[in-house]
């Protein structure tokens, strides 16, 4: 039998916080459907559920405007962060790689302080995010080395896309810098991929950096022969090559004297880095028809090989009455034999 006497409304409870305190409501609120026993009980709780949505929406309308205010913010930054990273000549690859990471820590923090307003207990979710990603941290240790050595990588700039650089062991021009590899392409028209821990571990040969660079070319030349014509002979083989800086101008200097010739080598500067392979095995080629025109011998490294020769089989041994001194023979002279 329905009654007419509505029942006792309990007061909300204390709460620890205003935030949980709008969930707890609507929740408590929820539970006492099963109690509706009249119409006056169904009223009541129409009325103390609309006061708990118009908290709750309250709430909810902070959330979305923390929200926005967060928003605003990132837009702010990254306008700002524009010419910055033009002016530091920034890559735009990883110009973008920034903004999207400041894009993803702003709204972050601003979806945690959003949830923090609607209720949630955000210490327990933060403190569960940090267990996942510790755990994450441990099976992808890997990937987030290269992550943090591609980040070393686009900040210290060691090399830049288009710059022709030793890495690894590997020679060539840089195509690519992500957060995990480093693209290189070798003159054999292949692209190499390093991770870039490796990249950041080993030593970095960048041969463009700077505006000009040396070329030494080596080469010998045999100990009778003339180093002065030898020198006049390879640097004749520079003039008017408009490939070569004037100042420093091309030069010849002995690098060493070694077993069976004197080292030399033509020094000269390149205007434009990036021709440098090409350039050095052109005037490899060209010192070697230089010398052999004019006639300087390059060395080149000599064996002789002597055999000795030994007694046939079933000839007597040398001896009183068997050597070679006896029948007359007085064999091969000291030193014969075949070079």
């Amino acid at each position: 039998m329905i009654q007419d006497e509505p029942l006792p409304i309990p007061a909300p409870e204390p709460s620890s916080s205003d935030t949980t305190a709008v969930m707890e409501g609507l929740e408590r609120t929820v539970d006492r459907i099963s109690e509706v026993r009249s119409i006056a009980d169904l009223w009541a709780l129409a009325g103390d559920f609309q006061v708990e949505v118009l908290r709750f929406a309250g709430r909810l309308i902070v959330a979305a405007l923390v929200i926005l205010v967060f928003a605003g913010i990132y837009w702010v930054m990254a306008r700002a962060l524009r010419p910055i990273f033009e002016r530091s000549r920034l890559q735009e690859d990883a110009a973008q790689l920034l903004t999207v990471i400041l894009r993803y820590v702003v709204l972050g923090f601003a979806v945690v302080l959003a949830l923090g307003q609607l209720g949630f207990n955000i210490t327990g979710l933060l403190a569960g995010l940090g267990v996942a990603g510790l755990a994450l941290g441990f099976a992808a240790k890997d990937t987030l080395a290269n992550f943090i050595a591609g980040m070393t990588i686009l900040w210290d700039r060691p090399f830049r896309v288009g710059d022709r650089v030793e890495i690894d062991g590997e020679f060539g021009q840089v195509k690519r810098i992500t957060l995990r590899s480093t693209r290189i392409h070798t003159n054999q028209n292949i692209v190499v991929i390093i991770p870039n821990q490796n990249v950041v571990n080993n030593k970095i040969i960048n041969h463009t950096m700077q505006a000009s660079t040396r070329v030494d070319v080596a080469f010998g030349i045999a100990y009778k022969e003339d180093i002065d014509k030898a020198r006049r002979t390879v640097l004749a083989l520079t003039e008017g090559d408009e490939r070569l800086r004037a100042r420093p101008g091309p030069d010849v200097v002995v690098t060493g004297m070694a077993e069976s010739s004197v080292n030399l080598a033509l020094r000269f500067w390149l205007s434009n880095p990036h021709i440098e392979v090409p350039v050095e095995l052109e005037y490899i080629e060209r010192i070697k028809k230089a010398l052999d025109g004019a006639g300087i011998e390059i060395p080149f490294p000599h064996r002789s090989l002597l055999i000795e020769r030994l007694p046939e089989p079933g000839s007597p041994a040398t001896g009183p009455t068997g050597s070679a001194a006896e029948t007359g023979d007085p064999g091969p002279p000291p030193g014969e034999g075949k070079a």
